[in-house]
């Protein structure tokens, strides 16, 4: 009888897990404010009437985009954490969805002038991170820990 062995996961694995859903659980919170125009969040993080007006009206295909993000971002480390292979799926989706949404932002809606680019350079970084996410499941699928 031929049992293959399940491989105990690392302990980084779990660091990297619970930092992504910190991550991306404020990025549903922001997500929520944002789109749902709260304006007391609005006031406390110093945004005027131009970001207001950014997400009054948001183009469908930035809303498909942005939601897929957050989403799958926040369920990736979830499955991380479960050891599923299929995080590594939803990793990549997350990544990619957040970059076409920060270029296509960028080109089309005028991102940099109305976001600024303190926020510019953070969501560049969470896409770069979300990527090393999507590398981190790819390589704990490969050596096995996820199943």
């Amino acid at each position: 009888m031929d049992l293959k062995k399940e491989k105990k996961a690392p302990c980084h694995l779990w660091f990297i897990a619970i930092f992504f859903i910190f991550i991306y659980a404020n990025g549903v919170y922001d997500y929520f404010m944002m789109l749902g125009h709260n304006m007391d969040y609005y006031n406390a993080k110093g945004y005027g009437e131009a970001v207001v007006q950014y997400f009054t009206d948001y183009p469908i295909t930035f809303l498909l985009l942005y939601t897929t993000n957050v989403f799958t971002g926040l369920i990736a480390p979830i499955l991380l954490l479960l050891n599923k292979k299929i995080a590594t799926t939803f990793a990549l989706v997350s990544a990619i969805s957040d970059t076409l949404l920060l270029i296509l932002t960028f080109l089309f809606r005028n991102r940099l002038n109305v976001l600024g680019m303190t926020i510019a350079f953070f969501d560049i970084g969470i896409a770069i991170i979300t990527f090393g996410l999507y590398f981190y499941c790819n390589k704990m699928k490969r050596k096995d820990i996820l199943h």
